[in-house]
């Protein structure tokens, strides 16, 4: 006699969900790295002349 193991197919809205959750937690660690982690953004100083601007 043979045995068929017959898996349970995953439910596929709690794949979505896992999905969804891991994408959203690496989302927000990489937002969270880019403002606390990375060096400061530089900030200009003086902006161009006005008559340079827009020809």
């Amino acid at each position: 006699m043979t045995h068929k193991h017959s898996r349970r197919k995953p439910d596929l809205f709690s794949l979505l969900l896992i999905v969804v959750t891991l994408g959203m937690s690496a989302t927000l660690a990489y937002q969270i790295n880019v403002y606390y982690g990375g060096a400061p953004v530089p900030i200009a100083r003086q902006g161009p002349a006005g008559s340079g601007v827009g020809g």
